[in-house]
């Protein structure tokens, strides 16, 4: 019996540790490359959002892991989902704007929260010279801007899962931009020209 406790027990947690997640891509005319590329574990859902009133598909393309096809949807708010269920690199595209509107969604057995988020960002453009766009699946809170020396140049709040920021006051030179998600931290390398 005290066996079967905890075998049931360790299922029970092994389920709560691998908590499967829904992350959002804004969908419209212009979504492409790394703002509608993600990398998730098997059993996460992607829910494309429609950003503008245009008729708009997700549609896999033939070499994907995994079929799926929203048809065609019209209407600012719209939005389709998909849970993938199988490891494997699944690119896709919008049947109406090929050519604007692309991305690639990978699938990967099992990641920590950590891993998914270190992952699911990006920052552009890198290098820059004024402005940076951060994109993230996770909503950012905070973030610290840290020199080759270790030295913190800034820090302050981050609101949304686009925010932008701007490198203009700083010199030329390689910085280190560590960014906040509740308890969830990354660093990435970016370059001010």
């Amino acid at each position: 019996m005290k066996k079967a406790i905890t075998f049931l027990a360790f299922g029970f947690l092994t389920l709560a540790i691998s908590a499967q997640e829904t992350f959002e891509i804004p969908w419209q005319i212009g979504t492409n490359g790394s703002d509608a590329s993600v990398t998730i574990e098997v059993g996460d859902t992607v829910r494309w959002i429609w950003g503008d009133p245009q008729p708009h598909t997700v549609s896999s393309i033939a070499g994907s892991q995994e079929d799926f096809d929203s048809g065609t949807i019209t209407g600012e708010g719209m939005e389709y989902e998909f849970t993938f269920s199988e490891e494997g690199t699944n690119d896709y595209e919008c049947q109406v704007h090929p050519g604007t509107m692309f991305g690639t969604i990978t699938v990967e057995t099992v990641m920590s929260v950590d891993e998914k988020f270190a992952k699911n960002i990006s920052v552009y453009p890198n290098p820059s010279t004024r402005e940076i766009t951060i994109f993230s699946l996770y909503e950012l809170d905070t973030y610290q801007l840290h020199n080759v020396l270790g030295a913190r140049i800034k820090a302050g709040d981050l609101k949304g899962r686009l925010p932008q920021l701007d490198l203009s006051s700083l010199n030329d030179g390689v910085y280190f931009l560590t960014l906040h998600s509740g308890s969830t931290s990354t660093t990435v390398q970016i370059i001010k020209k």
